[in-house]
């Protein structure tokens, strides 16, 4: 509906541009080829599925993805080019030897991409930015669109908020309210990364290149096997990735500082030892993650192991259950998930033209499953348009002003959809009337009928 009515039933260019400005074109559902997350007293699942928990107290690189296949040895933020970065922040609860995720920034390498984040304040709010403005929702407005991004807020549930990125990326945040050992906000996030990104992700969501064995990179290029210690774990890869803090992408508060946060995680020791409990409490945490009184630690899955730890340590059954939602949630994506049909990634989202030039494109939709059977079909067409959905051959012959088209890639096999928008801003050429010329045109020419028949 907005569509028709900023650029099909007005006659003004700069609504319509307006428009697409707010409402940008996106490659659509390309964004789901895997999934990671940190959540709770932070534990953390790897895009390749391995978990670990690692306590530290700064701030640290989440999720980069280098414009080059990762290299084996030691990541450098300062040499390498990005097609993503995000960073979390991570404090220590009061009166305690764990921490919780505070804060989550992140930018694209699209042209007018900008700084976006989501942290709690110090009075337990929390706060939205993109650049240097502070975004908030209303009762109307549930979708924020801007050229690289939009973010949107789950219409159920206002504690989730949706980040995705044109560029394949996309983040889920949760707002979660713990109540022990003090009242408090903390951020839960998962992650999800296009297919196209294999072996160019680094940070504490682990080397995607679909081998868990080595998840665990550590910044200096060194592979930390997953079965080891908590401390080993801690000292050896999570606190590697404390970042630089010149190259710190958050916004900060009074007394904040990058070199404060980068201190902290020298300074910080949690607590490496597994909590113990009493017969009375072993059974009252069990009963409230779904263990099996009689079953064995080595038996729980990753969502019952992270309830049954939070709760330990922090008292709170609430947030201990939270974690085994969350932790239930990645298990189900990792068990069901399949990647959508994936677009050819050279097909541009923006094109430029001049009126009457002759455009044609070949689209081209696959999928990684060799029984796969992908079908094409046009969503919508600029007017005049033709799109052969057996060829995949889109024709136009472009008439100035913005349209767009947009192309739908059916999985018939698994039952997936992925769609790619193009849209483009064609200008008239210096021989051509423009659309006010043409209206005075035919206003004239409809006179002059008129006149002539009386």
């Amino acid at each position: 509906v907005p569509y028709l009515q900023c650029c099909m039933m007005s006659s003004s260019p700069d609504l319509c541009s307006t428009y697409m400005r707010y409402r940008p074109p996106r490659r659509g559902s390309n964004t789901m080829g895997e999934n990671g997350g940190t959540w709770g007293d932070p534990h953390f699942t790897t895009l390749d599925g391995t978990s670990y928990t690692f306590n530290g107290y700064g701030e640290y690189t989440y999720l980069a993805i280098s414009e080059n296949i990762s290299p084996p040895g030691e990541f450098n933020a300062s040499s390498q080019n990005f097609t993503f970065m995000s960073q979390i922040r991570t404090v220590p609860l009061p009166s305690n030897d764990v921490t919780v995720t505070k804060g989550f920034v992140a930018r694209s390498n699209s042209p007018e991409s900008q700084l976006v984040s989501v942290i709690v304040s110090r009075r337990q709010n929390p706060v939205i930015r993109r650049g240097n403005e502070t975004l908030e929702f209303d009762d109307t407005i549930d979708t924020l669109f801007f050229p690289e991004m939009t973010i949107e807020r789950n219409l159920t549930n206002h504690n989730v908020l949706i980040l995705s990125w044109t560029v394949g990326v996309t983040i889920q945040i949760n707002f979660i309210q713990i109540t022990s050992p003090t009242t408090t906000l903390v951020l839960n996030v998962a992650a999800s990364v296009a297919g196209i990104y294999r072996e160019r992700t680094y940070g504490l969501l682990g080397t995607y290149d679909g081998q868990a064995s080595n998840d665990l990179r550590a910044q200096n290029g060194q592979i930390i096997n997953a079965n080891s210690s908590l401390e080993q774990i801690h000292r050896q890869f999570g606190v590697t990735w404390s970042i630089d803090p010149t190259k710190s992408l958050f916004h900060y508060e009074t007394d904040q500082s990058a070199q404060y946060f980068s201190q902290q995680n020298q300074l910080f020791r949690p607590s490496f030892i597994e909590p113990s409990n009493s017969q009375a409490e072993d059974a009252s945490i069990r009963h409230a993650c779904n263990i099996d009184p009689s079953s064995l630690p080595a038996s729980w899955n990753i969502a019952q192991r992270t309830c049954y730890y939070d709760i330990s340590v922090t008292k709170d059954e609430s947030f201990g259950q939270t974690s085994l939602n969350a932790g239930n949630e990645m298990l189900s994506i990792k068990a069901n998930q399949r990647n959508p049909p994936l677009f050819d990634i050279t097909l541009p989202v923006q094109k430029e033209a001049k009126s009457g030039d002759k455009i044609q494109l070949k689209i081209i939709a696959s999928s990684e499953y060799t029984s796969s059977v992908i079908q094409l079909s046009a969503i919508h067409l600029p007017r005049d348009a033709k799109f052969n959905e057996q060829t995949g051959m889109f024709e136009w012959t472009a008439i100035e002003g913005t349209e767009y088209v947009r192309i739908r890639a059916f999985d018939m096999t698994y039952n997936l959809t992925a769609t790619h928008e193009i849209v483009f801003e064609v200008a008239r050429t210096s021989n051509s009337p423009t659309q006010f010329e043409v209206k005075i045109l035919l206003f004239f020419t409809a006179f002059l009928f008129t006149f002539l028949s009386k």
